[in-house]
């Protein structure tokens, strides 16, 4: 056991509101780590669309309150439970919370499974961003696997930020035609950057004529969505029959209204994917966690835009939720 503090300081929410103006700076007593469980010194932790939906009580999940967000970070092991292998301690790891306190907090509890150890050479810093974002690409990309073992040409939204530029790195890897959707002319230039081809800015005049013919003659099958709302609505209904909607996120803040006619005449289908669900298969979790940390530096990299420290998290957030794209904002203890 490396050295454990009697206390941590911590974000804490008390209430599930939208804004920042929740959030309090606390400091709260270490609980040790029970039967199964790791503790983990937080050397930083990144703010996703997913955590400001949670914070205003719109996530799949609601906590028990007062409790600590943070989905996702990275740190080092400073402390194991029974039944855990000790070798655990002074290795650095990505983690997960678990169904109580997340990272946005100096020293976090969780459960051994959601402790992942990282690779020699990968940083504390680094391991924070490796989970949400990295997993969710290859997740997605095997769904979109169809009945004959082939992946077909595949389009995105949100193409823009840090998962939707994984998955233009990881189509561009495998050979996989690809559209990319944007909503700013800047971002267009950003996924040029990357080697994409098939880039199209949703704001244009043209879009809905441009992502038809585009998905006619790519064969686009399989559409992922971070937006849902209108967005969805138009891409299912432009995309050629046989296709799939397959809505990871809610940007847009609306349900997806899918035409009858296409759903049943034209074989279309919405589906959803929750990255929480994925990981219950632990087999393909530890698989895709080897394929991240191979990749870290390249196909997986994560530009960091801030580092903010935990005391100012009411900063960070608003920061975030400003620009989500254009690089990471870090909390970092």
């Amino acid at each position: 056991m490396l050295n454990t503090p009697a206390t941590t300081r911590a974000a804490v929410i008390h209430q599930y509101a939208a804004g920042v103006s929740h959030i309090s700076l606390e400091e709260r007593p270490v609980t040790p780590p029970g039967r199964g469980e790791v503790l983990i010194r937080i050397a930083a932790a990144p703010i996703n669309p997913s955590d400001l939906a949670f914070l205003a009580g719109n996530y799949g999940v609601r906590k028990p309150l007062p409790c600590v967000p943070g989905f996702e970070g990275g740190g080092v092991v400073i402390a194991v439970g029974e039944g855990v292998d000790p070798a655990l301690i002074g290795r650095t790891a990505a983690c997960f919370a678990a169904d109580s306190d997340g990272t946005w907090m100096e020293v976090m509890r969780t459960r051994a499974a959601f402790c992942f150890p990282a690779n020699a050479g990968i940083d504390p810093e680094t391991a924070a961003t490796l989970l949400v974002n990295p997993l969710t690409a290859l997740a997605l990309l095997d769904r979109a696997v169809d009945s004959q073992g082939a992946t077909p040409a595949i389009a995105q939204t949100a193409a823009a930020s840090a998962l939707g530029q994984m998955i233009a790195r990881l189509a561009l890897e495998r050979g996989i035609a690809a559209v990319h959707i944007v909503r700013r002319e800047s971002q267009v230039e950003t996924l040029r950057a990357l080697g994409a081809e098939h880039v199209l800015n949703s704001e244009a005049e043209t879009f809905d004529h441009d992502f038809r013919d585009l998905s006619r003659k790519l064969g686009v099958r399989v559409c992922f969505d971070a937006v849902a709302g209108d967005l969805g609505a138009r891409l299912l209904r432009l995309m050629p029959a046989g296709s799939r909607l397959i809505i990871y996120g809610g940007l847009g803040g609306e349900s997806v209204s899918a035409a009858v006619g296409d759903l049943i005449f034209r074989n279309k289908a919405v589906e959803g994917f929750w990255l929480s669900s994925w990981l219950r298969d632990t087999a393909a979790a530890a698989r895709a966690w080897s394929a991240v940390q191979a990749a870290a530096g390249t196909t997986f990299v994560t530009e960091v835009r801030a580092r903010t420290a935990l005391a100012r998290i009411g900063e960070a957030l608003a920061d975030y939720a400003q620009q989500m794209s254009g690089g990471k904002v870090l909390i970092v203890p």
